[in-house]
């Protein structure tokens, strides 16, 4: 998974500062785009919050790194060789950065050479585009689509019609439901200069463990700087949607109807019942439980429990009455 953890794209600091409005000198060249806080030199970060002391001191660790800022930061230009670009609203400076990204194909591939086992089984009636890799032994069956920058691992199974999008790595003997979606892009939008809302690219792929099931009609977003990620182990009933940057950790089961918000964290062993849903952001402890129908709007312990309110009964209801 390291491997895939930073958005590898490389990028001229001249055409960061035109392509956001902040005009300046400068020649950094960076070589990926990744959230803030990651340990990586020679890298775009962005803040949407004025940066606090703690991340200028990580910054100060990092070797050339740009970062886009709200305007006013308090510690702009004390970063050490990182350099600060301030901008209005940061969301939307990054959301320019990404369509950039992606539409003069700055992005590095994630599977550079088309290797696929004669082991494989590939129905003639899906289509495998590009270079992708495709271990000994997976079977593909008909209707599928798989795009280019895909791994699937040893002894994977593709059902009927599910459609893998770029950049999504699937580890070894897992299976995919009939017509689950894997990479498509996450639900995020930012109003452009004018207040419309503008779609925010999501680049950062899907990657997915090994001994993992996912079901039929379940959906897994792309994130947007880094994967959505789910781990070992992991299983996922029918009609599950799982947005864009979430984790699910290790043997996590996610029953029917589950839904994750972004960027929220199911940690090992937990049970999701049928139903329930989790706030973007949150954070689900290891072995917790949260029950059928709840909705989940705060982080949840380990080994914690929530549960839906019970319904009221009114044994009466619908019966005629008598004076």
């Amino acid at each position: 998974m390291k491997a895939y953890n930073v958005l590898r794209a490389s990028l001229h600091e001249q055409e960061i500062r035109r392509v956001i409005g902040v005009p300046g000198d400068g020649d950094f060249v960076i070589e990926a785009v990744a959230p803030l806080g990651s340990n990586h030199d020679r890298c775009l970060y962005f803040s949407k919050q004025a940066i606090t002391p703690a991340i200028g001191e990580l910054l100060t660790a990092r070797e050339r790194c740009v970062v886009i800022a709200p305007l006013g930061s308090a510690l702009a230009g004390s970063f050490g060789t990182c350099r600060v670009l301030e901008v209005d609203r940061p969301r939307a400076a990054i959301a320019k950065v990404l369509n950039f990204i992606r539409t003069e194909n700055r992005q590095a591939h994630w599977v550079t050479a088309r290797a696929v086992s004669r082991e494989a089984v590939i129905s003639p009636l899906s289509l495998v585009d590009g270079n992708v890799e495709i271990g000994d032994g997976v079977v593909v069956e008909p209707f599928c689509t798989v795009a280019s920058d895909v791994v699937i691992g040893r002894g994977s199974i593709i059902r009927s019609g599910a459609r893998i999008g770029a950049r999504v790595v699937i580890g070894e003997e897992t299976v995919i439901g009939a017509n689950a979606v894997l990479g498509s892009e996450g639900f995020g939008f930012v109003r452009d200069d004018a207040g419309n809302k503008m779609r925010i690219p999501h680049l950062g792929g899907v990657v997915i463990g090994s001994h993992v099931e996912i079901g039929a009609l379940s959906v897994v977003q792309s994130g947007t700087i880094s994967p959505t990620i789910i781990e070992d182990y992991a299983k996922i009933d029918d009609n599950v949607e799982i947005a864009h940057n979430a984790r699910i950790g290790r043997g996590v089961s996610l029953t029917g109807g589950v839904v994750v918000g972004g960027s929220a964290r199911v940690e090992a062993e937990a049970w999701l019942g049928v139903n329930s849903g989790i706030r973007d952001g949150r954070r689900v402890g290891s072995h917790a439980l949260v029950g059928m129908g709840a909705s989940l709007q705060d982080d949840l312990d380990d080994y914690a429990v929530a549960r839906a309110p019970r319904a009221e009964i009114r044994p009466n209801l619908g019966k005629k009455m008598t004076p």
